[in-house]
């Protein structure tokens, strides 16, 4: 029986932040003894904004590390975590992508995002973070102006961007801006990108369609050749319900919502969320949550690239965070996220179970005992 208070309560990312530190000498080597406290990283990380930010940007940034660290904030609002690269002195993008997803537990910056793809030009070329705000501030109309969503629904072109563009082309901040000039080349940025979109939903077909008023509409249809018609309604009950039968309730699953708001939502918004009218990427926790029933298990399966040994537990935890790095997500860290912890403790409380089992049998277990154990959670909040 596991303790149910382990995932009623929000977790701080100041704890990722304090190991990110530790774990990287090269940041303040002259500057910060080791060892130090969390009280001395914090004294150091306030004293290296002020020589950066403005009075009034160092004013929002102290107060929210100290929530942070006192945790009474349990994460960083995005201009905050940009902030946070310059103030690490971090030199390229690869380490802000490697704090955000590695220790930070946030998705990776995208270049699909014109505000996104500027952060990661300017941490490659090593602009200042008063070069770098110059430059947001000149396309601030352009960057709330961007569409929802791209116009096409298709896979490689942000990575197709950031190799050809930011790596290839861009040695400048003058480079940066001749870029952003012409309008062809910010016709491709959107507030949402699709590789995350389409990793949720790689297991329908998504078909756009346009009204007599030009909006998009996309419809599904199951992936499996024949275009046999699914409905939104469906596969949100078996996505968030972890399908079976005894699936979640529409009520479960919205008292789910208030525990886990990263992983779950209502019908009204995952139709929003599929037709593409909501200006939010797919999470990690919602693409996790389908992730555990898309895994392959079965022998036959075994030299696919979704197969795992569900009874070796390094290999379970070492696929799934390929998975999520790959599509741009943080890796699986229970310190920081209640519903990744609940999952590890239920896949531990498992192995320790039904060790016994096929691992088809163990992965069908694994599932039932999640659904089992947040239906639990979901009569707590619904005072059952």
């Amino acid at each position: 029986m596991l303790d149910l208070s382990r995932y009623t309560m929000p977790l701080s990312s100041w704890s990722g932040l304090f190991r990110y530190v530790t774990e990287h000498e090269d940041i303040y080597p002259n500057i910060l003894a080791r060892p130090f406290s969390e009280d001395d990283l914090l004294k150091v990380i306030k004293k290296q904004a002020q020589g950066i930010l403005s009075q009034k940007e160092y004013d929002t940034f102290r107060k929210a590390m100290t929530s942070l660290k006192k945790g009474t904030a349990v994460s960083v609002k995005k201009e905050n975590l940009y902030r946070l690269f310059f103030v690490l002195r971090l030199s390229s993008d690869i380490q802000a992508q490697d704090l955000l997803m590695n220790y930070m537990h946030q998705s990776e910056l995208s270049a699909r995002s014109l505000d996104e793809f500027i952060m990661i030009a300017a941490l490659k070329l090593q602009l200042s973070w008063q070069e770098t705000s110059d430059i947001r501030n000149n396309y601030a109309r352009i960057i709330s102006d961007q569409s929802l969503s791209p116009g096409e629904i298709a896979e490689g072109q942000t990575a197709e961007v950031y190799y050809s563009i930011i790596n290839e082309k861009l040695r400048s901040a003058d480079d940066l801006c001749a870029y952003l000039d012409n309008p062809e080349n910010t016709a491709f940025f959107a507030k949402t990108c699709n590789t995350q979109y389409l990793a949720l939903f790689d297991d329908v077909q998504l078909e756009v369609l346009y009204n007599s008023n030009q909006e998009e509409f996309i419809r599904m249809y199951t992936n499996y050749g024949a275009l046999e018609q699914e409905t939104i309604q469906d596969y949100y009950f078996s996505l968030f319900g972890l399908s079976g039968d005894n699936a979640l309730s529409e009520e479960e699953i919205m008292a789910l919502a208030s525990l886990f708001e990263n992983v779950f939502m209502s019908y009204d918004n995952f139709c929003l969320l599929v037709q593409r009218k909501r200006p939010v990427n797919v999470s990690s926790g919602t693409f996790l949550l389908g992730l555990i029933k898309k895994l392959l298990s079965e022998e036959e399966d075994s030299s696919e690239d979704f197969y795992v040994d569900f009874l070796d537990p390094e290999e379970f935890t070492e696929v799934i965070n390929d998975i999520l790095t790959y599509f741009g997500f943080p890796v699986i860290n229970p310190d920081l996220d209640p519903f990744e912890r609940l999952l590890m403790d239920t896949y531990n409380s498992c192995l320790s179970s039904y060790a016994g089992l096929s691992n088809a049998q163990f992965h069908k277990t694994l599932i039932d005992c999640l659904r089992g154990n947040l239906r639990q959670l979901a009569a707590l909040q619904l005072g059952q």
